[in-house]
């Protein structure tokens, strides 16, 4: 049986960096990596996943390495970390008073490089599970409790083999999506900067499929009740400027979950409906709420709908008419999905669509 790769988070504002450890340590199988271009991005990853071993840059684009490692453990966050960077006295001596775990040289040699990187990854993982179960020996021991036995299956080979597909295809869209966003920083055109954003949120709804399902023992389906909450969590670190009192709320059937084929088009739609109504729905420090809500509609079929309590002064939407391409892929997505889509402008617009549903 396959062993499961070291879930490993890799900070660098380096795409030459990034690259290279893909090529060289993820290609191995006995690591997965995640990409982090920037210390929000990490704090973000770290939020949402479980990591065995980070990696980080020594210079990051406004912060060090050791910095950042200081403000984890300050947060008593206790995951093994490697630094990585030049092997000046200076540098190995902060690392080491910091707490860096391990401290490793870059140097001219990149083969001989990731072999020692790859080392001490897996030498890091051990440290982590020998922590790990001591732990849980002491909850054990704290609640005179006999340990219990998971209920969840043991995945095959087939099963890791799909689950380490969807992480790649995860990490091929995260790649694409810093790489839009280090672009977006450098532009100076604001409506460049707003589609290149546009973007990067359209395929961060697309790369949070993958890694639900690299995450989940169910390979095939997805609980709406858990992905929705992940767009609804993006979008809200990235209002902008005078959205901040705007509240975006989710609210999905607990028992619905869709294939990905369906999942996509409708993470896509919620995506461009919210970001629509956080750019048209609501003036400068209005407060207000955007909802998500997704139940069923009879038997068969699912009703999503997005609305906002918004007072801006809005023109009628008119579906067969509206050129933006936000409009354009709801459209466009909702005959995908052989949804119907109708626009209900009481009190601020409500896009509902209704789609048909097999369970």
């Amino acid at each position: 049986m396959m062993k499961r790769a070291i879930p490993t988070l890799y900070v660098a504002d380096d795409l030459r960096a990034c690259e290279g450890a893909d090529h060289f340590l993820q290609n191995s199988g006995e690591i997965s990596i995640d990409f982090a271009f920037s210390m929000e991005e990490a704090l973000d990853l770290l939020c949402k996943n479980e990591y065995h071993v980070i990696v980080c840059e020594y210079h990051l684009k406004g912060i060090e390495g050791t910095s950042f490692l200081d403000m984890l453990r300050s947060q008593g966050m206790q995951i093994p970390f490697i630094i990585v960077g030049d092997d000046t006295e200076g540098v190995v001596i902060e690392a080491i008073n910091q707490g860096t775990d391990s401290f490793l040289n870059r140097g001219n040699n990149q083969f001989q490089f990731y072999i020692e990187l790859s080392l001490t990854i897996k030498e890091a993982a051990r440290k982590y599970d020998v922590s790990a179960l001591r732990q849980q020996k002491e909850r054990q021991q704290r609640s005179h409790a006999p340990a219990v036995p998971s209920p969840k299956r043991r995945p095959d080979e087939k099963d890791i083999l799909i689950q380490e597909v969807h992480h790649r295809v995860k990490n091929n869209l995260q790649l694409i999506s810093s790489i839009l966003r280090m672009h977006s920083y450098r532009t100076k055109d604001p409506e460049t900067r707003e589609v290149l954003e546009d973007c990067i949120n359209r395929i961060t709804s697309m790369a949070l499929i993958h890694e639900y399902l690299y995450r989940s023992d169910d390979l095939v389906m997805i609980r709406m009740a858990e992905y929705v909450p992940c767009i609804v969590r993006s979008l809200s670190a990235q209002k902008p400027c005078g959205m901040e009192r705007v509240e975006i709320i989710a609210r999905c059937d607990p028992e619905i979950s869709l294939d990905i084929d369906t999942c996509i088009p409708c993470g896509i739609i919620i995506n461009e409906l919210i970001t629509n109504a956080l750019k048209y729905g609501f003036v400068q420090g209005e407060r207000g709420e955007i909802v998500i809500s997704m139940e069923r509609s009879g038997a068969e079929k699912i009703r999503m709908s997005v609305s906002d309590s918004g007072s801006a002064t809005k023109s009628g939407v008119d579906l067969e008419s509206n050129e933006t391409l936000g409009m354009q892929l709801v459209k466009n997505l909702t005959t995908q999905i052989d949804g119907t889509l109708t626009v209900s402008e009481e009190g601020g617009f409500t896009f509902s669509i209704v789609f048909p549903y097999t369970e």
